[in-house]
């Protein structure tokens, strides 16, 4: 059996494409196969995993129709034959060691998860390193791209393809809660690229609102109560800031959400206080 299964989820990403692509065939780990799911490009994309393919075998290409990231990684996991699994995003990349390193850490830490941590290319071509130890407990289970995972705790579980905003984020947290040890690299692997595509989905808070809700309904009916904690407090804190920044910028947005958090977000009562808090800053601040 390989040792990992590299997963990426492709669309129209040419400018980037083959930064990712090198990244992961010249890992210094071999024992790895490179699952690529073009989500229906419609530009040059497609014929750069077509030309890497040919040239390196343990590259997989995929074909669907655009239908979002979500449906892309579930393509990949179901065709993935690794002991292991991570993911890239196309317009990422990692450093060369860093599949090694992990694998060597769960080895020796006898984990199904590695966690490793980020560094950050801005658009101005500066790198930002950031530590595990200063992600932050509840960034935890904020993505998949910086993770290793044994296969097993992605069976049956399946990223939803309704949300187009967040749903690497229930796989993450559902399968870390499945997690019977968890190993850490504070050393960051993963480079998360800043560029025109990331930004769209940084600046799209209308999408961001409905998917938060929707996440923190799904993980609530999902996920045991206390491994639901930590997530709902981060699904929490984002929430009240995008509350309060689209309260200045946008009042329908504002409401829409201020709906969405009194009926599901934050129901909890642990949050009332915190709740009272936000609505007390909005009103001084923006009315």
């Amino acid at each position: 059996m390989l040792k990992v299964s590299v997963i990426i989820p492709v669309y129209n990403v040419e400018a980037y494409l083959r930064q990712c692509l090198d990244s992961v065939v010249n890992q210094t780990l071999r024992e790895i196969e490179i699952i690529c799911v073009d989500d229906g490009s419609t530009d040059k994309s497609a014929a750069i995993l077509k030309e890497y393919a040919a040239k390196d075998g343990r590259i997989k290409v995929l074909t669907q129709s655009n239908t979002g990231a979500g449906a892309a990684r579930n393509a990949g996991i179901a065709r993935a034959t690794g002991e292991w699994i991570t993911f890239c995003d196309a317009d990422d990349w990692i450093e060369p060691d860093a599949i090694e390193k992990m694998v060597a850490a769960a080895q020796r830490e006898d984990a199904d998860c590695v966690c490793c941590g980020m560094i950050r290319d801005n658009v101005d071509g500066k790198s930002i390193p950031r530590p595990y130890d200063e992600i932050g407990p509840n960034d935890t289970y904020n993505a998949v791209v910086n993770k290793l995972f044994k296969r097993n705790l992605l069976e049956n579980l399946k990223m939803d393809e309704s949300v187009s905003l967040g749903e690497d984020l229930m796989v993450s947290a559902q399968a870390m809660a499945k997690a019977k040890k968890i190993a850490v690299l504070e050393k960051g692997f993963y480079h998360y690229c800043e560029n025109s595509s990331s930004m769209t989905h940084v600046q799209n808070g209308r999408k961001r609102v409905e998917n938060l809700a929707r996440v923190g309904e799904i993980l609530r009916e999902t996920m045991p109560s206390s491994e639901f904690a930590d997530f709902h407090d981060r699904v929490t804190r984002d929430a009240l800031l995008l509350w309060i920044r689209y309260r200045l910028f946008d009042r329908k947005l504002w409401r829409m959400l201020r709906s969405r958090m009194t009926g599901g977000l934050l129901a909890d009562p642990r949050h009332g206080i915190i709740k009272k808090g936000a609505l007390s800053c909005a009103a001084c601040l923006f009315d």
